[in-house]
This record gives structure tokens, C-alpha cells and sequence, in this order.
């Protein structure tokens, strides 16, 4: 008895689902990098403002 073959669309339907999720994760990842790069933009833009605005008051 010979071994029963999946046709070659399942195995290719695979391999293009497992390449779409590491795509997806590859995207999720830079998201959440790109994300986290912006909080601490924006923290350090208000550490920046807070330390010219005490400067300002010192100098008064």
C-alpha cells in the first residue's frame, strides 16, 4: 500500500499562512517599537519644557 499524499495546494497554504504570521509579528513588533519610541519623545519633550520653564522662573 503506498503512502497517501496531501495534494500540494494544503502544504503551500501553509507555508503562505505561517509566512503571513511572521509577517504580522515582524509588523506588530516595529509597531510597538515605533510606539515606544514616540512615549519617550514625548517624555522627554516635557522633562525639556518643564527645565526651560524652571529656568525661567530663576532667572526672574
Amino acid at each position: 500500500m503506498l503512502a497517501k499524499k496531501h495534494p500540494p495546494t494544503i502544504s503551500i497554504a501553509v507555508a503562505r499562512s505561517r509566512g503571513l504570521r511572521k509577517e504580522l509579528e515582524q509588523l506588530h513588533a516595529r509597531r510597538m517599537a515605533i510606539a515606544t519610541l514616540i512615549e519617550t519623545l514625548e517624555d522627554y519633550d516635557r522633562f525639556r519644557m518643564r527645565r526651560f520653564e524652571d529656568s525661567r522662573l530663576r532667572t526672574a
